[in-house]
């Protein structure tokens, strides 16, 4: 199963909200710094947490914490392994 958790920016883009209203309006942080928690929100500040939380309504466990590059490459590493068993779901029904 590809992994159902979000990063925080899949979550503001889904809204359709720049990156700057966003944090300016909705945050309350300068763009830099929500741009800076978008590519690692490791030490995203629990006030913060909470609200996207609250505004998502999401549960913390679905919050994927860490540098956004992690999550792609998660993702692909998924998504190859279930290529590859497609593809040996395919040889099987070709040699039946």
């Amino acid at each position: 199963m590809i992994s159902k958790q979000s990063t925080i920016s899949e979550l503001r883009e889904r809204t359709g909200y720049s990156q700057a209203k966003f944090a300016q309006e909705i945050m309350h942080v300068s763009p830099k710094t929500l741009w800076l928690y978008e590519q690692d929100s490791t030490n995203l500040p629990d006030d913060l947490v909470k609200k996207y939380m609250y505004l998502f309504n999401i549960a913390y466990e679905d919050i994927f914490f860490g540098p956004k590059y992690e999550k792609i490459v998660l993702v692909r590493s998924e998504i190859e392994k279930r290529i590859e068993m497609l593809k040996n779901a395919e040889i099987v029904e070709q040699s039946s």
